[in-house]
């Protein structure tokens, strides 16, 4: 029998016309913490689109309310502590997530690193994005792509048009830290 986490995700993607999925590492990472605001920001337009949001992390549950509480997001969440849906999504070549080895912050079974995927009903693949986790990145924690770029390429493809960006910025340290400054 399939695990939960795969249900849970297949079910999204079989009711949307797209699924737009943010994997993030925890609610201690204020780069996660930063990218899922994005993510919520551009949520009325993705729903305006028919599709769905969905955040994805290996860490426990129970610290589910507090990445809510901080980002205001309120759409589907799927803690896959095992990361069984992760290495699901790899072996179905949808997106190749990460896994850094943090038994010490309590990731039994590995922390999924950032990634950011827009797959479309049927299984298209719009968009694929994972971070390796290197040194220069902080392992993993920066230069991530911005959200509001990717949503433009994904809403042009949707449209049958050409893609809005050919590079995607990316939101450095120095962003982080105004947003958590002005969230203060």
């Amino acid at each position: 029998m399939e695990p939960q986490t795969i249900r849970d995700f297949n079910a999204l993607v079989a009711n949307s016309k797209f699924v737009f999925a943010l994997v993030y590492r925890g609610h201690w990472c204020p780069f996660c913490i930063s990218h899922i605001r994005s993510l919520k920001a551009l949520e009325h337009l993705i729903r305006h689109a028919d599709g769905e949001t969905v955040i994805i992390t290996s860490e426990r549950e129970e610290h589910l309310p507090k990445v809510r509480s901080a980002t205001g997001y309120t759409g589907p969440a799927i803690v896959d502590t095992q990361n069984l849906l992760v290495a699901d999504l790899k072996k179905r070549d949808i997106v190749d997530v990460a896994i850094s080895d943090m038994r010490l912050r309590k990731y039994e079974h590995g922390m999924a690193q950032p990634a950011v995927f827009v797959i479309r009903q049927g299984g298209t693949v719009l968009y694929r994005w994972a971070i390796v986790p290197s040194l220069m990145n902080l392992g993993g924690a920066k230069d991530r792509p911005l959200l509001e770029e990717i949503w433009h390429n994904v809403d042009a493809s949707l449209h049958g048009k050409e893609a809005v960006h050919t590079t995607y910025s990316t939101a450095g340290v120095a962003a982080v830290i105004r947003e958590k400054l002005r969230s203060r």
